[in-house]
């Protein structure tokens, strides 16, 4: 790996882009696709009828 990429602080801007942001949106996609898959496994529906049920 490059060096002066495990030199650098996490919270310094790289092309725009932040480390520490990344990751942590990332661990957020991965734990609401689980949710939403435990929901649609349970009550048997998609997530487009129960927002549509939420909506109506």
């Amino acid at each position: 790996m490059n060096d002066n990429f495990k030199k650098s602080n996490d919270y310094q801007s790289r092309w725009g882009f932040y480390l520490v942001s990344e990751t942590l949106n990332g661990r957020v996609a991965m734990v609401a696709l689980v949710i939403i898959i435990l929901l649609e496994t349970f009550t048997r529906k998609t997530l487009l009828d129960m927002v549509s049920t939420f909506i109506s």
